[in-house]
């Protein structure tokens, strides 16, 4: 009995698995070569800053637009929506295996900058897909400062309390970078933590509906 036991340890030992399930699709890219048109989109958004109230949602201080950002018009505002929704296709074709993959997204966003000291509360995007940040200008915070960082919470909050507490992580932080396209599932509580620059940090924030998914 006791030889059998010791066995059957030894055969879980070697082929008891773990299976990681639930797992949450990130995907992020840095577009290259684009100081000229993060230069135009950077003028643009002060521009429309100066000239318009913002809006108040997650953001704690700072400017938001409204979400008629890719109805701005113009090309530097159609190349980034373009950027956007080839981030959009290559990372639903990465998810689902095809990379083939044909979409239809209704994808709208808005501008925001953040200066000193604001920051965005929790909160998720509802009624969309992927949604998403592009970074026109990190700003200049020190890259030591534990602050403005994009923070993804865990989508199973218990499980910061109750599975082997610091063994997993309760959040993702995410250090911006300019030029930076990061997709996320709309469903994914994030907030951004207090930005500690002196130059104006702009993003572009969007979300994309999928209204189809052909392969």
């Amino acid at each position: 009995m006791l030889q059998e036991s010791q066995d059957i340890i030894a055969d879980m030992v070697e082929n008891g698995r773990i299976e990681h399930i639930f797992s949450t699709p990130v995907f992020s890219y840095v577009l290259k070569s684009v100081g000229a048109l993060n230069g135009e989109i950077r003028d643009l958004v002060l521009e429309r800053e100066r000239t318009t109230p913002s809006m108040v949602k997650s953001n704690q201080g700072g400017w938001q637009s409204s979400p008629d950002f890719f109805e701005w018009g113009g090309p530097v505002v159609a190349t980034l929506e373009h950027h956007l929704r080839s981030a959009v296709k290559i990372a639903t074709a990465r998810l689902l295996g095809a990379p083939n993959v044909r979409i239809d997204c209704h994808l709208y966003g808005w501008a925001a900058v953040n200066r000193h000291g604001h920051y965005n509360t929790p909160h998720v995007h509802p009624l969309a897909t992927w949604s998403g940040v592009y970074y026109v200008d990190a700003g200049d915070e020190a890259p030591d400062t534990p602050g403005a960082a994009l923070e993804f919470a865990h989508p199973v909050v218990a499980s910061a309390m109750t599975f082997f507490p610091g063994a997993l992580p309760s959040a993702r932080l995410v250090r911006p970078e300019t030029g930076m396209i990061i997709l996320f599932p709309s469903y994914l509580q994030h907030n951004v933590r207090m930005y500690q620059g002196t130059r104006p940090r702009i993003s572009v924030p969007f979300n994309a509906q999928l209204r189809s998914v052909s392969i």
